[in-house]
């Protein structure tokens, strides 16, 4: 089979187009549900989701370390032949397209619905389009390095936004907790649970650790898992907080809401400010995973270079993203209905990590311990 992409990325970088993967689907989609399902307990469900996902950090740190050099297609196809193997990644490829499809007609969407609503909805989803298969023509270390700075940047705004909204919080709303028992949250957990099986596409990436003394596989997980587990609650807790629980259900962007109360100084629009950088992650998350399904359909095809498929495959993406939904409300029917399938994604990562375990001859890991 023909190489088609083996250029490394850094422990360290997982951690950084990983936050970009997680959070975005939590603030700009997801989170909407949340508070529909679950209202002022929805922080709780987040919470006990991330706990019961713990050990799916662990299991992608213990597949990015043993399965390094060759990309889950490449395994598959190695382990299962070439036939039946190729077949057995049509259902992920699927998924890794159908995440970025949403994530483009979503963030295409959040920008008509709150910055330009005078603009047709098709016209920024190509423009945003050919950014994105532009970094991906560039390749893997591009997307990573730029997420580098844009995802320490967010931290520093996140930490800054709830500084400057805490006047405006009072989290007695957030009480009495569980007041209508633990069945309303049970969604909300399954789906924050599904949200790690996103984390898939990072098998599509190679992952090396540059030295005995770079971070670990393992270490940088924990750090993912910990950095999320802070920033997931609050987006569910802050909107209740200000808006109340009533008010807060009826937000179409909750996060965006919140932020449009700043003004600081001279500036009357910081959400402006907070809308560019949400996009610029939305932008690193759409990089990713189309950069993912264009090189496993490339591997697929064991075609030598994946940036033909890149470009072919964004029209198709484009097109989709523009005919799937007729109105953001089909969009959210679709969230609920179909999302918690992700869940199958994280039965996967586990069954394929046990399945390394046991045959350790099946995997590839670096020269020195990870």
């Amino acid at each position: 089979m023909k190489k088609t992409e083996n250029t490394p990325i850094a422990t360290r970088q997982v951690f950084f187009i990983s936050t970009s993967l997680l959070v975005i689907i939590g603030h700009f989609f997801l989170i909407r549900l949340y508070l529909e399902w679950s209202g002022r307990d929805a922080w709780i469900g987040m919470i006990i989701g991330f706990l019961l996902g713990f050990i799916i950090f662990l299991a992608m740190a213990k597949l990015n370390e043993k399965l390094y050099g060759n990309t889950i297609v490449e395994h598959f196809i190695s382990w299962c032949g070439p036939w039946f193997g190729r077949v057995l990644t049509i259902p992920i490829i699927f998924y890794y397209f159908i995440l970025a499809l949403i994530t483009l007609y979503g963030l295409s969407q959040f920008i008509n619905s709150v910055f330009l609503s005078d603009h047709p909805l098709w016209l920024i989803s190509i423009v945003f389009s050919l950014a994105v298969f532009y970094m991906v023509h560039q390749g893997i270390e591009v997307i990573a390095r730029v997420a580098e700075w844009i995802i320490i940047i967010n931290i520093l705004s996140g930490l800054s936004i709830s500084f400057l909204l805490r006047d405006k919080k009072d989290y007695s709303q957030l009480l009495p907790i569980l007041e209508d028992g633990f069945i309303p949250i049970i969604p909300v957990i399954v789906f924050t649970i599904a949200v790690f099986g996103e984390m898939l596409v990072l098998l599509m990436v190679n992952v090396r650790k540059e030295s005995k003394k770079s971070i670990s596989y393992m270490k940088v997980y924990i750090i993912l898992f910990i950095a999320n587990l802070i920033i997931f609650p609050s987006t569910a807790s802050g909107p209740v907080a200000i808006f109340g629980e009533e008010q807060a259900k009826q937000l179409t962007y909750p996060v965006e809401s919140m932020v449009r109360l700043i003004s600081v100084g001279f500036i009357e629009r910081f959400d402006i400010y907070g809308l560019s950088i949400m996009s610029v992650s939305a932008f690193l998350r759409l990089a990713l995973l189309h950069y993912g399904t264009s090189l496993a359909i490339a591997q697929w095809f064991n075609l030598k270079d994946y940036r033909y498929v890149n470009w072919l495959l964004g029209g198709l993406l484009f097109y989709a993203s523009i005919r799937t939904f007729d109105h953001i409300v089909d969009f959210y029917n679709f969230l609920s209905d179909y999302y918690f399938y992700g869940v199958i994604s994280v039965i996967f990562i586990l069954l394929l990590t046990l399945a390394i375990t046991i045959f350790p001859k099946l995997t590839n890991s670096q020269d020195f311990k990870g």
